[in-house]
């Protein structure tokens, strides 16, 4: 394995608009994300680019770095706000990093967080991984119910404390798990559950099994508030499961990074973080120490009609107007 970077500061961005699990199965006579207790949904002109932007400035302003020193950014998405086009350069110039920049862009997978933190701490100097994310599904589906948004940034470089100790890697193809057909806004999933929890298990077991790790914390993709604790049975460590898809939803690319903040949050040192995507393929990064992050931002709870509107979705018949 090629030496790795540690990670010298982190910042954290969630939309201020939040519903409540309650709020949407009321509105479908039942919520259909396990575990998932309330999610936050990004405004209409927030997105993608946008998360990010706010993610990689806490970050910037936690470190010591000036954004001329930053070498390279890995941005990592599964909703860019446009199909083609570059939009790492975008958050590059919303960010004022230099024009001899190493931009790189991860997207089609939620593993796609991993892979851009990996990338990031390859670099020689300092480095931004940034994973910002707002999936959507339809309205009366368990994707959608767990749908949430947010953006994670951690930047890397020589004079870090936190260390990337040991990293592994796990692919083996499951057709027909979660994907989002080319065009389309929404993620669809054939709902054969023992089907996707077993790629899940699998792809996580794979990666993991590959080190020789005791961590404090397993920090795991988190699709819903359920599936993390049936992926970290399958992987057999005695370590605390940390998430926050309980509060923010799913986050897509940025769900595993949001685990490991919620990891710091509650003080661990050995940290497991396991980004996975459906298809399927996993990353497993062992990382030791930890930073404070504040998550703190301002709240406004939301009805599911205003919810609807934000999302792009239409009213159901007989839902609420």
């Amino acid at each position: 394995m090629s030496a790795l970077n540690p990670i010298e500061a982190a910042g954290a961005y969630v939309p201020r608009y939040r519903i409540t699990a309650e709020e949407i199965g009321d509105a479908w006579d039942g919520f259909r994300a396990r575990g998932v207790h309330e999610k936050r949904v990004p405004a209409g002109d927030e997105d993608a680019v946008t998360m990010a932007v706010e993610a990689a400035r806490d970050a910037l302003a936690a470190s010591d770095e000036s954004r001329e020193d930053v070498e390279a950014l890995a941005l990592a998405t599964t909703t860019p706000p446009i199909e083609e086009g570059d939009i790492g350069v975008q958050v590059a110039e919303m960010l004022g990093l230099a024009d001899e920049l190493d931009v790189s862009v991860f997207t089609q997978s939620t593993r796609a967080g991993t892979r851009a933190l990996l990338a990031a701490a390859r670099t020689d100097g300092p480095a931004l991984a940034v994973a910002a994310d707002a999936p959507v599904g339809e309205p009366n589906d368990a994707v959608d119910h767990a749908a949430g948004a947010g953006a994670v940034a951690l930047l890397t470089g020589p004079s870090g404390s936190v260390a990337l100790a040991d990293s592994a890697t796990f692919a083996r193809e499951y057709p027909g798990t979660r994907f989002r057909q080319r065009g389309s806004d929404t993620v669809e999933e054939y709902g054969a559950t023992t089907y996707e929890r077993d790629a899940y298990s699998t792809a996580l077991a794979g990666a993991v099994d590959q080190l020789d790790v005791d961590p404090d914390a397993l920090a795991l993709t988190a699709p819903n508030g359920s599936l993390p604790g049936r992926g970290a049975r399958a992987l057999g460590l005695d370590a605390d499961v940390t998430h926050l898809a309980g509060e923010l939803g799913d986050t897509g690319a940025a769900s595993a990074l949001f685990s490991l903040l919620a990891a710091w949050e509650a003080d661990a040192n050995e940290t497991l973080v396991v980004g996975y995507g459906d298809g399927a393929g996993a990353d497993a990064v062992m990382i030791q120490g930890h930073l404070d992050v504040d998550r703190t931002h301002d709240t406004t709870d939301i009805t599911y009609a205003e919810y609807l509107r934000k999302r792009g979705h239409v009213l159901p018949s007989g839902g609420e107007n």
